[in-house]
């Protein structure tokens, strides 16, 4: 719970050892912080990373392409462990071109599974949690690819913008409850995941993410754009007729306009 002069205490990241996510949650300064991801070595990194004096930092295990029960239980034994929630990171995905998944179905199934299904559920659990509670902010991270879905990243894209209007609509039913949902709609981030691929314009940090997290939590904004001025861009975007987006996109490499979102875990976390 937050303490009495209302500083967040406890901080939850759903996809542990994301870059994005955790520079939210340490922005967050919150005195608790847990890590919930797949992978212990870099959990145990990550943790350590984020250790600041007088901080307790722990970590769970939670795979994102498990049952949804795997979620409820984590969320749990974080509050069995911790108390109440105040935030949850939810950055969790796989940033996949389509000539990648090329017409491997089953790869297509863990890419929809990863980005799409997995946080859904996640994003459900969680947004019931917070209403028993009574209080607390689940921050979704999407992606500018939610907003206009274009062919090399037809999979990635479908993903998100099902993710997103599911965590919008989560929002809306929690109006009254204490808790609320933010969604984060980053552009391409300078991350892991992106290292090596042509930097698209408006192009951002994880750090400078972070900072629009922490603005929109202060202004109950219920979607943010990182950087700022990707709201108008994008409004404008989806505008364009579809001969002239698919020509616009058809200049450029696909990794060019990649809008790289939350997650810097390759596969889930």
């Amino acid at each position: 719970m937050r303490d009495g002069l209302g500083r967040t205490q406890t901080v939850l990241v759903l996809g542990g050892t994301s870059e994005i996510g955790t520079a939210i949650a340490d922005a967050l300064r919150p005195d608790t912080l847990i890590l919930a991801g797949r992978d212990p070595i870099a959990l145990k990194e990550a943790a350590g990373d984020l250790a600041r004096p007088g901080r307790h930092v722990e970590t769970m295990c939670y795979e994102a392409t498990a049952a949804a029960a795997t979620v409820v239980d984590v969320l749990a034994a974080a509050t069995a462990r911790c108390g109440d929630l105040d935030v949850v990171v939810l950055s969790v995905g796989a940033l996949t071109d389509e000539g990648q998944l090329g017409s491997d179905t089953t790869a297509v199934e863990t890419a929809l599974r990863t980005t799409m299904l997995g946080p859904m559920l996640a994003a459900h659990a969680t947004a019931m949690r917070l209403r028993d509670q009574g209080h607390g902010t689940l921050v979704v991270l999407s992606s500018v690819a939610a907003v206009r879905t274009r062919a090399g990243l037809l999979t990635y894209g479908v993903a998100k913008t099902a993710l997103d209007v599911y965590a919008r609509r989560l929002g809306a039913q929690l109006r009254g409850s204490g808790a609320r949902v933010l969604v984060v709609r980053p552009g391409h981030v300078r991350t892991r995941m992106t290292r090596g691929l042509p930097e698209a314009p408006f192009t951002t940090t994880v750090q400078a993410v972070a900072t629009r997290v922490l603005a929109a939590l202060s202004r109950r904004t219920a979607v943010a754009y990182a950087p700022a001025v990707l709201r108008p861009v994008m409004a404008g975007v989806r505008l364009l007729p579809p001969a002239v987006f698919e020509r616009l996109n058809a200049v450029k490499p696909a990794p060019r306009i990649t809008p790289a979102s939350s997650e810097s875990e390759e596969r889930t976390s």
